[in-house]
């Protein structure tokens, strides 16, 4: 249940409905296999797992739910090979050259007849909302699957008025500023890596994995020019994380004293410890996006 990394959407308007009326609105769009002759398929699923009716689960005023996603794997080059076999064949029995939308042509015939026979993935993915705070999280670090879930939402409920997080100082110049400074504002430290991009149609780039980031090295590439777009922070001693210039969170780590937290609780089930997982991640996460606003914002 730790998310590992947190995809962030502001929502725009007030989020009003409770965790059953989601679940009665997202039972239109509950997760079904692929048809044979489907791509993909997307649908809801219990966050609790199999042995949960529920669509929705919610714990402290934040709402938890699931998108599956499915998808029929077609390997490329088998694709290729069985294009190839069909375009010599014709070239061979009729004397000319095809065409290349007759080409195009071919390889949809080709995916339409291979599509049941092909293997199917199913992925999950975990989010929650946060009516309070105005967030949806999702679970990703992927801007397409993150999108495909507020979508899915979206369709689910006829509304959903969202963005991505937005401050009036842009995330790169703060952390820029910090490194620079060497320092961060309370209750973040500065973490083990960073990436430093240059602004200039070159683009040259300097990351810096499990290092000390107050370092001679990386003042000097700051001073030629490059600005921090990727920076690790660790949260009141609680949580590690690397923010991106665009607001969003990966490698999201939670730190021993959460983990001490839920081993206190001595969850009996798989369902309670999610339960419990959830309303201490939730809990913590939310401070830790007010903090990080905040000091954005200064």
């Amino acid at each position: 249940m730790w998310f590992k990394n947190l995809y962030l959407f502001k929502l725009k308007d007030e989020f009003s409905h409770s965790a059953e009326d989601l679940h009665e609105e997202m039972g239109k769009k509950i997760f079904a296999p692929c048809s044979a002759g489907q791509r993909e398929s997307t649908g809801w699923v219990a966050p609790l797992g199999k042995n949960s009716e529920s669509l929705t689960h919610a714990a402290n005023g934040y709402i938890l739910i699931t998108m599956a996603r499915q998808e029929k794997i077609l390997p490329a080059s088998v694709i290729r090979e069985e294009l190839e076999e069909r375009v010599d064949d014709i070239q061979r029995k009729e004397k000319r050259k095809v065409s290349n939308a007759e080409k195009k042509e071919l390889r949809e015939e080709i995916e339409f007849e291979f599509l049941p026979r092909a293997f199917a993935r199913t992925q999950k993915f975990d989010a929650w909302i946060d009516p309070r705070g105005g967030w949806i999280v999702v679970n990703t670090s992927s801007a397409p699957r993150a999108e495909e879930l507020t979508e899915l939402l979206r369709e689910s409920i006829g509304s959903l008025p969202s963005a991505l997080p937005e401050t009036e100082i842009p995330a790169i110049i703060s952390m820029t500023n910090w490194l620079k400074e060497e320092k961060t504002p309370r209750p973040f430290m500065l973490g083990n890596e960073c990436e430093l991009k240059s602004q200039d149609e070159d683009k040259s780039v300097a990351s810096f994995r499990k290092q000390d980031l107050i370092s001679d090295e990386i003042q000097s590439n700051l001073d030629s020019g490059k600005m921090a777009t990727k920076l690790g922070l660790e949260w009141d001693e609680k949580i590690s994380f690397v923010l991106t210039e665009d607001i969003q969170i990966k490698k999201l780590k939670f730190l021993d004293i959460l983990a001490e937290k839920l081993d206190a609780e001595d969850p009996q089930s798989h369902e309670e410890h999610l339960d419990i997982e959830f309303a201490l991640m939730t809990g913590e996460v939310s401070k830790l996006l007010v903090d990080l606003i905040k000091v954005l914002e200064k």
